[in-house]
C-alpha cells in the first residue's frame, strides 16, 4: 500500500471517529452535545437522539429516552422559562440521523481503502465523497436548527445558549472528509502511474544474469571490458519459427 493511500485511510478513520463521537452524544453520553443551555445551576444538553438535563449538576438529572426526533423548542423553553413553540423544528430533529449515516459511510470507505487495490481505491474515494455530502448536510442542519434555538434563548431570556463540542466535531469531520476524498483519489492515480513505469522499466531492461539471454538490441560486452558490436548473422543462420 502506498504512503498516500495510508494517509488517505488515516484521514478516513479520523473522520469516522469524530462522527461516531458526535453520534454518541446526549442522551448516550451527557457530556457530548450540540447545544448547551445554562440557567443558573441547571444545564441542558441536546444530542442526536434526545437530550439530558442538569448535566454537570449535583441534583436530580435525567435524560430523555432515545428516539428519532424530539420537541427541541418545548424542552428548551421549559429550562429557560421561555415559551417558544416551533413544530417544524421537531421534524427537523429527525434529520439528525444523518450523523450515524455519515459515520457508517465513512467507515465503509475506510475499510475499502484499507483492504482494496487499484479500482477499489477509486470506489473508496467515491464512497468517501458520498459520506462528505451526507456529513455536510448534517452539519448545515446542525448550525441552522441549533442556531435558531441559540438565538431565541440568548435574545429573549437570561439563560446562556452556546454551541457545544459535538457540532465542532461534525465540522472537523466534514472538512477531513472533503480532503481525504481527493487525497485517496489522487494518490491512487499516482500510485498506478508509478507501478506502470516500474513495469515498463523492468520490461525494457535486458536480462544479463548468468546464462541469461541478451538480444541484438544493444552492443555486447567483450572479455577485456570493452564493447563491440554484435556479429551479423547470415539469413541461413537465423532461427526459423
Amino acid at each position: 500500500m502506498a504512503a498516500g493511500i495510508q494517509c488517505g485511510s488515516f484521514l478516513l478513520f479520523a473522520a469516522f471517529a469524530l462522527l461516531l463521537v458526535s453520534t454518541l452524544s446526549a442522551p448516550v453520553f451527557r457530556q457530548i452535545s450540540f447545544l448547551d443551555i445554562r440557567t443558573g445551576s441547571q444545564q441542558l444538553a441536546f444530542g442526536v437522539f434526545g437530550y439530558c438535563t442538569n448535566v454537570n449538576g449535583n441534583g436530580n438529572h435525567g435524560c430523555s429516552s432515545r428516539a428519532l426526533g424530539y420537541d427541541i423548542a418545548s424542552v428548551s423553553g421549559e429550562v429557560s422559562d421561555f415559551t417558544y413553540v416551533n413544530d417544524k423544528l421537531e421534524h427537523v430533529t429527525k434529520a439528525l440521523v444523518l450523523h450515524p449515516v455519515a459515520a457508517g459511510l465513512t467507515f465503509i470507505s475506510f475499510i475499502i481503502a484499507l483492504l482494496s487495490d487499484h479500482v477499489g481505491f477509486l470506489f473508496a474515494a467515491l464512497v468517501a465523497f458520498l459520506a462528505f455530502l451526507v456529513s455536510l448536510a448534517a452539519m448545515v442542519i446542525d448550525f441552522v436548527m441549533f442556531g435558531i434555538i441559540r438565538h431565541e434563548i440568548n435574545d429573549n431570556t437570561s439563560s446562556s445558549a452556546s454551541f457545544d463540542n459535538a457540532i465542532w466535531l461534525t465540522l472537523a469531520a466534514t472538512i477531513i472528509l472533503f480532503f481525504s476524498t481527493f487525497i485517496v483519489c489522487f494518490e491512487t492515480c499516482t500510485h498506478r502511474r508509478r507501478r506502470s513505469k516500474d513495469v515498463n522499466r523492468a520490461y525494457n531492461e535486458p536480462y544479463a544474469g548468468n546464462g541469461g539471454y541478451v538480444g541484438n538490441q544493444g552492443p555486447m560486452m567483450a572479455q577485456n571490458g570493452g564493447y563491440t558490436a554484435a556479429p551479423k548473422r547470415h539469413f541461413w543462420q537465423r532461427n526459423t519459427y
